[in-house]
């Protein structure tokens, strides 16, 4: 997942700068050997299932000092978004104006699928707002640093949703998730 992640941002037109911030050995070995310069490696606080991720932005931004018109995070447990999906996430955040774009995906079901369970475990038809609903997918982060450091988020007010089709929002949390986005992998763009 490293690897296709290193390879979509490789892919992009836009991204000048890339920045690999890791604490697993792991994966510095990977974007070594894919030919990308030394990873920043987090120190222990910054480490961890816990540790805020934009407590490790901060941490890489000062590490590369510089002023920089965007941040763009690419986790890679979110692996098969493409280079036109990065390229149109920065697009959307630089013509808009907006200090943040976050990639989305529809719900994966239709709306008959969905509705409520009260505090007696009844189940109730509905409820859901599919309109507007939508999924972070946790493809791409794009932010403005001033905003991002000041706010301490994406979803800063006036963030805007960059919409992705949900064969390429995979999140992957388990090895059912993982063998998917395995499988779609080479259909991707």
């Amino acid at each position: 997942m490293v690897a296709w992640t290193l390879e979509a941002a490789r892919g992009s037109a836009l991204i000048d700068h890339l920045v690999v911030s890791t604490d697993d050995p792991a994966v510095a070995a990977i974007a070594a050997e894919l030919g990308w310069p030394p990873p920043f490696m987090r120190p222990d606080h910054l480490s961890g299932a816990t540790s805020p991720v934009i407590d490790a932005i901060e941490h890489a931004l000062e590490q590369v000092g510089g002023r920089w018109d965007y941040v763009v995070v690419l986790q890679p447990t979110s692996p098969l978004r493409t280079a036109a999906d990065i390229d149109g996430a920065v697009r959307l955040c630089d013509d808009t104006g907006a200090p943040a774009v976050i990639g989305v995906s529809p719900l994966p079901k239709p709306p008959v699928f969905y509705g409520q369970v009260d505090a007696e475990g009844r189940y109730t038809p509905g409820g859901v707002d599919f309109e507007r609903a939508a999924l972070i997918n946790g493809a791409v982060y794009v932010g403005r640093p001033d905003v991002l450091m000041r706010d301490r988020t994406f979803q800063s007010a006036g963030a805007l949703a960059y919409p992705m089709p949900f064969e390429r929002s995979w999140d992957v949390d388990t090895l059912a998730e993982f063998a998917v986005c395995e499988a779609l992998f080479p259909f991707q763009g």
